[in-house]
């Protein structure tokens, strides 16, 4: 009896020794080999991954669900935007009893407050995106053009390009993309919300946002600039055709542009974003967070994980193939700029990882998000789908959405100030 009794405590894949198994849900490419590479390093956890929609695209609701119905995964992805959402509905748990508190120092201040929520903190920063211009190179050098490093500047390059190449435009200014467009409004100085006075007051529309929004309404009723959805069919053949010469966006872009144009490798460059006349500054477009969804089974294994993503080099790597995204770490950067330009040849000699430091150091620390982007976002998207392109299109589409988003708020019982 001993004797069965022994053998059976070592059946293969029961007993303690059996690795925890943590699910992972995410859509942002790279995510499964993350796990690959975990799971080939680490022998008492096992990482499941599971690709999902995009947040904004049902990635979010699916994880509110999961969460309600007592089926929560243990790591997911969370944008920055709509992190606050996350955390006004008790969707995830905090990290402090985790350890992450130890690792604050590694993240640029704005990267940390944006996951340190209410006292205390709900995700590690994967990623940020730090809001970057990239531009041909070779039509750049045809047309005797330098990359403008103010946005006066830019104005005239493109007034410039415009009379002496008929048919080519700049840029292209999204009307689909909201995170682009609060990223560009960053960069101006603007503040859509602020909740230092304890309750939520929410501005777009004041004076940096107005100048942002006039500058650009400016350049797209003179025909200097296109106005179309980013990336959409139109978008796709002006950059395959070389009649827009930059794309505004962020690190992780390239690999986009890599995607959609894959026939022009060798032929970009990336440079910050031109500058308003305060000096440098940058706004940020995108990036994660890894957090841990109340009731999920293995937290302090899902905390392992998610540092290992957030600060090893070997996540860096894992990744960089298929993911141009900076990571948030800052003891990770010089380390990501030498595995991108290795792994793929498309961003090799695009000078980003140069552009995308010096982005990251210029963020404007001053901003914050509300406490629904999802919906926020939804709405934005169709207010600029509507308006702009019309006289005075973004002004409008801001205000509407100001209004819009100020009505919801207080709906759900947040205080707004007149």
């Amino acid at each position: 009896m001993a004797a069965l009794l022994l053998a059976s405590c070592a059946v293969p894949g029961t007993g303690e020794d059996r690795p925890v198994t943590l699910t992972y849900w995410s859509w942002t490419s790279g995510s499964q080999e993350l796990a690959d590479r975990f799971n080939a390093t680490h022998d008492h956890i096992r990482v499941t991954f599971e690709k999902v929609p995009a947040g904004t695209a049902g990635g979010y609701s699916k994880m509110f669900n999961a969460v309600k119905a007592g089926k929560a995964p243990d790591v997911v992805a969370v944008e920055y935007p709509q992190l606050p959402g996350f955390v006004t509905q008790q969707v995830l748990q905090p990290l402090d009893p985790y350890g992450v508190t130890d690792l604050g120092d590694q993240y640029p201040d704005w990267a940390w407050r944006q996951v340190a929520l209410g006292g205390q903190v709900y995700g590690l920063p994967m990623n940020i995106g730090p809001t970057v211009m990239f531009y041909r190179t070779d039509l750049f050098a045809e047309y005797g053009l330098t990359p403008p490093t103010t946005w006066e500047e830019f104005r005239t390059t493109a007034e410039t390009v415009a009379a002496e190449h008929p048919g080519v435009t700049l840029t292209n200014f999204g009307t689909n993309d909201a995170a682009l467009l609060a990223g560009l409004a960053w960069q101006a100085g603007a503040r859509w919300f602020d909740s230092g006075s304890g309750h939520w007051q929410v501005d777009a529309t004041d004076e940096a946002g107005a100048r942002f929004a006039g500058y650009w309404e400016s350049l797209i009723d003179d025909g200097l600039v296109t106005a179309r959805p980013t990336f959409a069919e139109q978008h796709v053949t002006q950059l395959q055709q070389g009649t827009s010469l930059t794309v505004l966006a962020a690190p992780w872009t390239a690999a986009n542009i890599q995607r959609f144009a894959p026939d022009l490798a060798g032929r970009w460059g990336a440079a910050p974003l031109p500058a308003w006349p305060e000096g440098p500054a940058s706004g940020n477009y995108g990036g994660s967070s890894l957090a841990v969804p109340r009731g999920a089974d293995h937290p302090e294994e899902a905390m392992e994980f998610i540092r290992w993503v957030s600060t090893s080099p070997d996540a860096v790597e894992a990744v960089a193939q298929v993911n141009t995204s900076y990571p948030a770490n800052t003891t990770l950067t010089d380390h990501w700029g030498t595995a991108i330009e290795a792994a793929n040849p498309y961003v090799a000699g695009m000078d980003l990882p140069a552009a995308a430091g010096a982005a990251a150091r210029t963020v404007n620390p001053a901003w914050e998000w509300g406490p629904d982007m999802t919906e926020g976002f939804a709405r934005l998207v169709d207010e600029a789908t509507a308006w702009i392109g019309r006289p005075e299109g973004i002004r409008t589409a801001l205000a509407r959405w100001q209004d819009a988003t100020v009505d919801q708020l207080r709906q759900r019982g947040f205080t707004v100030p007149e």
